[in-house]
């Protein structure tokens, strides 16, 4: 039987045709790779240098079994039982300047899925400087149970951050908060696949995009532009009884 049978259409040839890297195993990485492999993706590159302990279990796609096993070996093998066909890379070391980009170079693209905030910033400024082209997808704010309405994505460039973007993990780690981060970024990652378009839209709004009203902006990143064109045409339409001491302007 297929397993990406209920998938929607044009996913699974998308993400089959990408190399992804993931930099970190943990709460992130692990769930990351989880659903890129349910979601059609047929090579993934992983690194981590730690291993499965049993208070990973409350956010991380590991099982009590695999206690003390290398976090690469235990996470391979996982997706393996989603699909047997997956092609797993293993790096079982600590991410440097020196080796990351080495790692990696088989890669179209980067899952930054880190927690040390060292290590976030010279993957992300390395895989900037030595592929210029290819997209890296990072997490900044994940921890916590505030509602997952705060979970937004900011984009520069290639560089995309997804979370809430201010959080402390001294807050503990909420599993669904978690999930939700690595869903936002599984998204994320196939948006800049397709270049935003999807079936129901006529492509989405790109980065730089806001509407402000009285100076405060509202972002519009990612929203569908059919949506957004019907919400111009409401605003306009309603300018007749805007209060005049108001302001609304979009930038473009």
């Amino acid at each position: 039987m297929n397993i990406f049978r209920d998938c929607p259409d044009g996913l699974v040839d998308t993400l089959s045709n990408v190399t992804v890297g993931i930099a970190g195993a943990g709460g992130i990485g692990s769930n990351v790779a989880m659903l890129l492999t349910r979601a059609g993706v047929s090579s993934i590159v992983l690194a981590d240098f730690d291993k499965v302990e049993i208070q990973n279990l409350n956010r991380q796609f590991f099982f009590a079994d695999q206690a003390d096993m290398p976090k690469v070996d235990a996470l391979a093998d996982n997706l393996s039982r989603i699909n047997r066909a997956i092609d797993v890379e293993k790096h079982i070391l600590r991410l440097t300047p020196e080796n990351a980009c080495d790692v990696f170079r088989s890669c179209d693209v980067l899952i930054e899925a880190v927690d040390d905030s060292r290590t976030k910033a010279f993957l992300i400024e390395e895989w900037s400087v030595t592929f210029p082209g290819r997209q890296i997808i990072a997490c900044s704010g994940i921890a916590g149970a505030a509602p997952v309405s705060e979970i937004h994505t900011e984009r520069t460039g290639t560089l995309s951050v997804v979370g809430d973007h201010h959080s402390s993990l001294e807050l503990g780690t909420f599993s669904a908060r978690v999930m939700a981060v690595a869903a936002a970024m599984v998204a994320e990652l196939y948006s800049s696949l397709t270049g935003g378009k999807c079936a129901s839209c006529s492509g989405c709004i790109p980065g730089g995009v806001s509407l402000e009203c009285n100076g405060e902006k509202i972002p519009l990143i990612g929203f569908p532009a059919r949506m957004m064109e019907s919400t111009i045409r409401g605003l306009v339409s309603s300018l007749k009884g805007a209060d005049e001491s108001g302001s609304i302007k979009i930038e473009f």
